[in-house]
């Protein structure tokens, strides 16, 4: 049994990469962040939460510059207004990011309708991220 232990923790340490109890509080961000720069430490959370046209087929993509510094952990929706049966309105997009390394990488976010080819996005906002120690 003893001769697992140290498999256990490696196995916990990495399926939790951001999720230690320990780490700083969250930063939210919304679309003014667009073209400013922000600063985290490695290992930290933050979000990005911005408005959706999703009644009108819209959708966030993203790209990042340098997925060694960070990376994507999840996304999730919830309308603007709080209210999921309301009709028309805005969604408010989340994107849960985590910081992995020291660098930098720049964030793209382009809301657009995916089936529109040569169709500039209605939406988009850039920002730089650096993550220090």
């Amino acid at each position: 049994m003893k001769k697992y232990y140290p498999l256990f923790l490696i196995v916990i340490s990495f399926l939790f990469g951001c999720s230690e109890s320990t780490l700083p509080t969250e930063v939210r961000l919304d679309s003014s962040i667009n073209r400013k720069n922000i600063t985290v430490n490695t290992n930290s959370k933050f979000t990005m939460e911005p408005d959706l046209n999703a009644d009108a087929g819209y959708q966030w993509d993203y790209f990042l510059s340098n997925t060694s510094v960070l990376k994507v952990d999840s996304t999730n929706y919830r309308p603007k207004s709080g209210n999921w049966n309301q009709v028309g309105g805005l969604t408010v997009e989340t994107f849960y990011f985590c910081s992995k390394s020291t660098g930098q990488c720049k964030i793209n976010l382009i809301e657009h309708r995916v089936w529109e080819n040569n169709v500039s996005p209605i939406n988009t906002v850039q920002f730089n991220v650096i993550v220090r120690r």
